[in-house]
C-alpha cells in the first residue's frame, strides 16, 4: 500500500512540475536582460510580472519613445510592491524586443529617477 501511495505522490509531484515548468520558462527570457543604456538589470524578481497585461491604451508612441502611463493600481498588477503609478518614457534606445509578441514592463518599486521613469525596461512587440 505504500508503493501505491508514494507513486500517487510522484505522478502528482511530477503533474505539478509539468505545469509550472512553461511558467517558469516564460519569465526566463527576460529576466536575465538589462537595460541597453543604463546597464541595469531588468528584473529583480518582483518588478516583472509575465502574467500581467500591459494595457495598449497605457502605452502612446512619442517622437522620442513610447510614454507609458500607468496608474497606480496597474502598476501593482506588475510590480506588487509598486508604491505610485507610472508616467514615464522609454528613449528608442532602451526599447528592447519582446521574445513572445506581447507588451512587457519592469517597473521600479519607489525610486523613481527623472532618466528612466521608474521604468527599468521595456519590452515590445515586433509588430510596433
Amino acid at each position: 500500500m505504500k508503493t501505491a501511495h508514494h507513486l500517487a505522490a510522484l505522478a502528482a509531484l511530477v503533474a505539478v512540475f509539468v505545469f509550472l515548468a512553461p511558467l517558469a520558462h516564460s519569465h526566463e527570457w527576460y529576466s536575465e536582460k538589462k537595460d541597453p543604456v543604463f546597464k541595469h538589470s531588468c528584473c529583480g524578481g518582483t518588478d516583472c510580472n509575465e502574467f500581467a497585461a500591459v494595457p495598449d491604451e497605457t502605452i502612446t508612441a512619442e517622437a522620442g519613445g513610447y510614454r507609458i502611463i500607468l496608474t497606480h493600481e496597474q502598476a501593482k498588477k506588475i510590480n506588487p510592491y509598486a508604491m505610485s503609478g507610472i508616467n514615464g518614457l522609454v528613449t528608442w534606445e532602451r526599447v528592447q524586443p519582446s521574445e513572445d509578441g506581447n507588451w512587457h514592463i519592469c517597473i521600479m518599486t519607489s525610486h523613481r529617477d527623472n532618466a528612466r521613469g521608474g521604468i527599468y525596461c521595456l519590452f515590445a512587440p515586433g509588430d510596433t
